[in-house]
């Protein structure tokens, strides 16, 4: 099976919504995971749709709150594809969010190794989550679990999910609702970046199911690992008295009732700060914004002081770290919010 054949792109459904829309000009946007894949669909597209411009965002989507409204209205796109993402948001321009589901069942060999690994644990109370390529996976995980006598808890989904048992970088309700009733959380992903968002959202063991390598994966020992750079982060911003209040700028990533209240916050602790917008936060952007802060808080997604610890020479905090700052509440770590 090639790679593309592991996604179920729903081509039919996008080229019914073109049609019924009477769209004559069509932007694309899709994470760099997936961008690749879908767009081998692409002259299937052109050939079903002779009359229609297809523009391809090249720019990373890394979630549906950076959804391209301002490109397709930079270009005149009638709607958006949006690949991979639920809604985040209600947008202003014609879009289908097209989840891409992946047709990778969870198969014997895996189901093994999980048993094999989880009865090693002495765990009998299991939270069950995944994203959300991989959702239709874990009904077929929550049954084999329960026949083999754990207790599975898939948790309601949150403001910026669609589905129970599903996460994102930004939102892990689904398992913050039933974090009290498990001993560990069971994540269906790939990669490190949803796990270990888990992890610092929980503060609970986590085990990850991945499909893609046939590996069930203990990242108990990253989380733990990226906590010690946070809370080094955090005992580095106490003393910290001019703060850079990172504001985004895209319509799913401002917050301004969240920059208000740290802003409240930096003053009630004697402290000042600066507003600066900014989509795209880099060290090198932040660098030429001169020395004079101390520290610099975002308020647009809370994954990029995490996804670039070493990267950042002055300290970058989450929302959830600079309540903790601010506050001086130190004794449990807050994350995302």
């Amino acid at each position: 099976m090639g790679k593309q054949s592991f996604y179920d792109f729903k081509i039919e459904d996008i080229i019914e919504f073109i049609m019924k829309r009477k769209a004559k000009k069509v932007l694309i946007q899709a994470p760099n995971g997936l961008k690749h894949l879908f767009l081998k669909h692409l002259e299937e597209l052109k050939k079903e749709l002779p009359n229609v411009e297809f523009i391809i965002s090249g720019d990373p989507a890394y979630g549906s709150c950076f959804l391209a409204e301002i490109e397709a209205k930079r270009v005149n796109a009638d709607l958006i594809v949006h690949v991979g993402h639920t809604e985040y948001y209600k947008a202003t321009i014609p879009t289908i969010y097209v989840e891409a589901f992946s047709k990778l069942a969870l198969t014997e060999k895996l189901a093994k190794k999980l048993l094999n690994y989880i009865k090693n644990l002495n765990v009998k109370n299991i939270g069950l989550c995944g994203v959300l390529q991989h959702l239709r996976s874990i009904e077929q995980v929550k049954k084999l679990l329960e026949n083999n006598g754990y207790k599975v808890y898939i948790g309601k989904h949150g403001p910026y999910t669609k589905y129970d048992g599903q996460v994102v970088g930004c939102d892990y309700v689904s398992a913050l609702t039933v974090n009290s009733n498990v001993d560990l959380h069971l994540i269906v992903s790939g990669g490190l970046f949803h796990p270990v968002g888990l992890g610092l959202a929980t503060l609970k063991p986590v085990v990850k199911l991945d499909p893609y390598e046939e590996e069930v994966v203990d990242l108990t020992k990253e989380v733990k690992k990226v906590l010690r750079k946070r809370y080094w982060r955090i005992m580095e911003s106490l003393n910290a008295e001019n703060y850079g209040v990172i504001v985004g700028m895209r319509k799913g990533q401002y917050r301004p009732n969240l920059v208000k209240s740290i802003e409240k916050l930096v003053r009630r602790k004697g402290g000042r700060s600066t507003r600066i917008v900014m989509d795209i936060v880099t060290e090198e952007n932040l660098l030429n914004l001169d020395n004079s802060f101390d520290a610099y808080i975002v308020t647009s997604c809370p994954r990029i002081p995490i996804d670039n610890l070493g990267e950042f020479r002055k300290p970058v905090l989450t929302p959830g770290e600079a309540y903790m700052v601010l506050t001086e509440s130190l004794e449990k770590y807050i994350f995302p919010w």
